[in-house]
């Protein structure tokens, strides 16, 4: 019986295996592998925030369409017909008789059923309230461009700070596989050792303490590649079921060659060049421009109109009868229309808008000082971890000589296990100190070029030469 259901379970096991290798690329739908320029690309058409910044963009552009529509022509057609349920009545004087003194004469006019068919034309002929709407729509268009722009430079300094995250986290994994070889390989010698009787069996169990530790440092390394990987998912606004696997291809080179040259100098910042400042610079036209449109709301206006209106009477409804007349009336016009008091509503409107320009004044008084001050802090950051860097450089070697010193000498039976073990950790500790300075340093050189405004271009660089 258990034999015929072990059968049964083999062949549903087949059937699934034939039916994942008869359609190709089953699995690879739901799976993406990517080096941080595609990761790069992939955001740039998928995060949510730039693509926020893309559709406010294209919504004002719509808006300055929509403003310059009302200064194009507009052509209307109607159509209106009435049913006089009673006709209207006027009242005309008695004297229309002839006789002096003779009763007013009350007399219906008009027909019972009436269609009048007209088209409308009209045309804004001259309009300071309507060129400066047009005007305030492009500066607002314009802050919406640079909106874009700003997002995409934050898009790319975060993705970098998050990828190289995770490049630390997979050079700790390397570290730590290292060290566990290591310890594997001296524990073949620890064991024979005792088994020959040269050493004892704590010396074993101290090695495969020490293993264990590895092994459960190695499980937590590689969870945080699973979150580091998710993080990076969605910055670039990938779906929760893909499987992104990051590309990491080349990055012990980015640690083992590494140079630790400054590459940037102090004193060669300038906030002006900076799209935040371009930003607020453009706040400050638009903050102008809005005191302008609010100053022309007690412009006149002129626009010319003109009319073209056929009119059907009949006392039955037989609007559309061949041989019946039609009435028509035509006209143009020109008309201005002068605004001579609003409540001085139009007044609060244009100290308002003076108060908003002082706002954006100090906005970007602050926003320089700010600019200036992420500036000097990412430089000392990165300084910092250059030298920090060298440091760490000079003290690996000098731990893995170290390291290497203790385990001739434990076998050789000069030293103690506990000496050789120390030292392995304090060569993993050096490692682990100098990866996470070399972040650090990667990290500030972003926060730099994302400082001096260079960090679209320094994106476009590294997508043309992927790491």
């Amino acid at each position: 019986m258990k034999s015929r259901k072990a059968r049964t379970i083999m062949k549903l096991k087949l059937l699934v295996l034939i039916f994942l290798f008869a359609i190709p690329g089953v699995e690879a739908q739901d799976q993406q592998k990517m080096n941080i320029s595609q990761m790069l690309e992939f955001a740039t058409k998928n995060n949510y925030d730039l693509r926020e910044a893309k559709f406010n963009q294209m919504q004002s552009e719509l808006s300055v369409r929509e403003t310059k529509a009302h200064g194009l022509p507009k052509v209307d057609g109607e159509m209106d017909y009435k049913n006089y349920l009673s006709l209207p009545t006027i009242i005309l004087p008695g004297e229309l008789t002839g006789v002096s003194g003779a009763p007013d004469i009350e007399a219906q006019f008009g027909k019972k059923h009436n269609l009048d068919a007209s088209i409308q034309y009209s045309q804004l002929l001259f309009s300071l309230k309507y060129v400066n709407s047009v005007k305030t729509t492009e500066k607002v268009q314009e802050i919406r461009g640079l909106e874009v722009e700003k997002s995409k430079e934050e898009l790319v300094q975060l993705l970098y700070s998050e990828y190289y995250n995770l490049l630390a986290i997979y050079k700790n994994l390397e570290i730590i596989e290292g060290n566990m070889e290591s310890l594997q390989l001296n524990r073949q010698t620890v064991s024979a050792m005792v088994t020959s009787g040269v050493a004892l069996q704590t010396d074993l169990d101290k090695i495969d303490v020490s293993y264990a530790n590895l092994e459960a440092s190695r499980e937590n390394v590689l969870s945080g590649i699973k979150v580091q990987t998710n993080n990076l998912k969605y910055i670039i606004g990938m779906e929760p079921d893909v499987q992104l696997e990051v590309d990491t291809t080349g990055f012990s080179q980015q640690f083992a060659n590494a140079q630790f040259i400054n590459k940037y100098q102090d004193g060669d910042f300038d906030a002006d060049n900076l799209i935040e400042v371009e930003i607020l610079n453009k706040n400050l036209e638009l903050n102008d421009r809005q005191i302008k449109l609010a100053k022309s709301e007690v412009t006149p206006t002129v626009s010319f109109y003109g009319s073209y209106i056929y009119q059907a009477q009949r006392d039955e409804f037989n609007l559309f009868k061949s041989g019946e007349n039609w009435f028509n009336t035509n006209l143009i016009g020109v008309k201005a229309t002068i605004p001579i008091f609003s409540g001085l509503g139009n007044k609060v409107k244009v100290n308002q808008a003076k108060i908003d320009l002082e706002i954006t004044q100090d906005k970007l008084a602050k926003a320089k000082q700010g600019l200036n001050l992420k500036y000097q802090n990412a430089m000392n950051t990165y300084q910092s971890s250059l030298k920090n860097c060298r440091i760490q450089t000079k003290n690996v070697a000098l731990a893995e000589n170290v390291k290497k010193q203790e385990e001739v000498k434990y076998k050789e039976g000069i030293g103690t296990l506990t000496d050789y073990l120390i030292s392995e950790t304090d060569y993993r500790n050096a490692q682990i100190n100098f990866v996470q300075n070399f972040l650090n340093m990667k990290k500030a050189e972003i926060d730099v070029l994302k400082a001096k405004g260079l960090l679209t271009s320094y994106a476009h660089i590294n997508q043309d030469n992927p790491q």
